[in-house]
């Protein structure tokens, strides 16, 4: 017995109790009571014989449709992949958002490499962390790099950006 039938079994039994339950307890609406029962018996029963036939047909493939839904429905981004994403977008349309957001990750991830891997403070020992650090890299994320002057100019290109987290990746 397939699990269609079952169901449609308990739901037959619960709506012919109901309607026996009915007939028993009113008076004078037997016919309407009766033509209830056989118009929900019907759909119970037509409900049974959709639900078997879809389980007795064959896998079908996925339709172009069913691609771009499921596409849909992948995973959000987690919370820290969307701020980042915005602010190199935003780094690369505008030199001093690329100066406070940016550079700040970048001197970040410099500075743990070298107090890590060298022992070597990067603002505390900046002439030994200028021998570390290559040059692409060292434009970045050098203490004394004062803020651009044309603070809504461009920022560095995505192929600068690559070329410098490349060089701290290998620092």
């Amino acid at each position: 017995m397939t699990d269609a039938v079952r169901r449609a079994l308990v739901v037959g039994l619960l709506v012919t109790a109901g309607a026996l339950a009915t007939l028993f307890a009113s008076s004078g609406i037997r016919a309407r009571v009766v033509d209830a029962y056989l118009i929900v018996l019907g759909a119970v029963l037509m409900l049974m014989l959709v639900r078997t036939a879809r389980a007795l047909l064959p896998e079908r493939p996925a339709s172009a449709f069913d691609a771009a839904w499921a596409a849909t429905r992948r995973r959000a981004p987690k919370h820290g992949e969307l701020a980042i994403e915005r602010d190199v977008e935003l780094g690369r349309a505008n030199s001093f958002h690329f100066y406070t957001r940016i550079r700040p990750i970048l001197r970040d991830v410099a500075s743990y490499r070298l107090r890590h891997r060298y022992g070597v403070d990067l603002d505390g020992e900046p002439a030994r962390a200028r021998e570390l650090v290559p040059s692409a890299a060292w434009e970045v994320v050098r203490p004394d790099l004062p803020p651009p002057e044309d603070r809504l100019g461009p920022g560095p290109s995505l192929d600068t950006m690559r070329t410098v987290v490349s060089e701290l990746e290998t620092l």
